[in-house]
């Protein structure tokens, strides 16, 4: 019999590949957890009938949506997670707020018609940018396209994994639907990558403030190369200066101390801060590989386990691959918090100033010489 219907047998590799693709894969995944976390695969009447009954509400208060969901409260988290109400951004907030709060849902929103559920395109790409800011537009638009038909591995078929209805909505295929049924929690595994990318931002933030001060002493601190030499020095406990004296790197005027200017105390405050901040892209650099390790249980070239494989292990926490992300996740949290504890004590301005004072004595120094 001729292959045509998306199937486990023949498809799994083509399955993983596609989820292995960070731009394709959240389009997948997002309209599987609106499906089935949020709607519970269209199998609660009541819930299916209590949205409607939101639905065309000219003003939705947050008591309507409490008293029609009643014991659907599951529907109210989800939304609230997913970005369904533009104007709530969790479900503290949501709690918060009084009974006559009106919640916003914007002109388009996902509705149910002959029981297919048809999801906004822009609306799907504003939830998946609330939990993973990288995608661009462009990336989601040409994901999109080829979503809608991918060719077969092992025939000449043609797969359509998502389906575009009229010029703005989408669905999910049925068959990767109940394909993705099969693995376990999907919803799951999108908040563990949600968890391992918010703590990734913030780790980027930190990064990126620490080579922001470290060229405010000498941009090519910050090339690849200098990076390494530097590394390198840390790793071996040799003085980094010297060291990148020894190299032929070449660096500014302050670099290049003589004489007693090592014994004034505007050197060792200087050399004390840069050696800081030189200690601390070390640190970071380490934790980034570590991070790096942590996404390779479920994504890139080296990826331990393809995508539907790493689902069925975090919902059922098979080889503890749950406990032991969190505990990764946790170890390096407290080293993130040591390290932004102490940067918190430098700012752009103190150091600018350093700099300034440290040139300005370096010029006066030789002056009297």
């Amino acid at each position: 019999m001729e292959h045509k219907k998306l199937s486990l047998e023949y498809d799994k590799n083509l399955i993983n590949k596609i989820l292995d693709d960070i731009n394709m894969r959240y389009i997948i995944l997002f309209q599987y957890v609106i499906r089935n976390d949020l709607f519970e695969d269209l199998k609660n009447e009541k819930l299916l009938e209590s949205y409607e009954r939101i639905l065309i509400l000219d003003d939705i208060f947050k008591a309507n949506v409490i008293n029609f969901m009643g014991e659907n409260q599951n529907f109210i988290e989800v939304a609230i997670d997913l970005g369904l109400f533009k104007n709530i951004r969790s479900l503290r907030e949501f709690e918060q707020k009084d009974d006559d709060f009106i919640l916003k849902m914007g002109e388009e929103t996902i509705t149910i018609e002959k029981n297919t559920i048809m999801i906004p395109i822009d609306l799907l790409f504003l939830m998946i940018t609330k939990k993973f800011k990288f995608l661009t537009r462009r990336n989601f638009n040409l994901a999109l396209t080829r979503l809608k038909g991918v060719r077969c591995e092992t025939t000449s078929t043609i797969h359509s994994l998502v389906f575009e209805i009229g010029q703005s909505d989408l669905t999910l295929s049925e068959a990767l639907y109940y394909i993705l049924d099969q693995y376990g929690n999907v919803y799951q595994a999108i908040k563990m990558e949600i968890t391992i990318e918010r703590f990734y931002q913030r780790f980027e933030e930190i990064a990126k403030k620490i080579e922001e001060l470290i060229e405010i002493f000498d941009s090519a601190l910050n090339s690849k190369s200098v990076v390494k030499i530097i590394n390198q020095a840390i790793e071996q406990n040799n003085d980094i200066i010297k060291t990148l004296k020894e190299e032929k790197v070449k660096l500014s005027d302050k670099f290049k101390s003589k004489g007693n200017i090592k014994d004034a105390q505007i050197y060792k405050e200087w050399n004390s801060k840069l050696m800081q901040l030189l200690h601390f892209r070390f640190q970071i650099q380490k934790i980034d590989k570590k991070l790096l390790e942590i996404k390779n249980y479920y994504s890139g070239k080296n990826s331990k386990y393809g995508y539907l494989e790493f689902i069925e292990k975090v919902s059922f926490n098979e080889d503890n691959i749950v406990d032991e992300i969190q505990n990764s996740l946790l170890d390096l949290r407290e080293q993130l918090i040591d390290i932004n504890k102490k940067l918190s004590e430098f700012t752009k301005k103190e150091i600018k100033l350093l700099n300034l004072d440290y040139e300005r004595y370096i010029i006066t120094t030789s002056d009297d010489e």
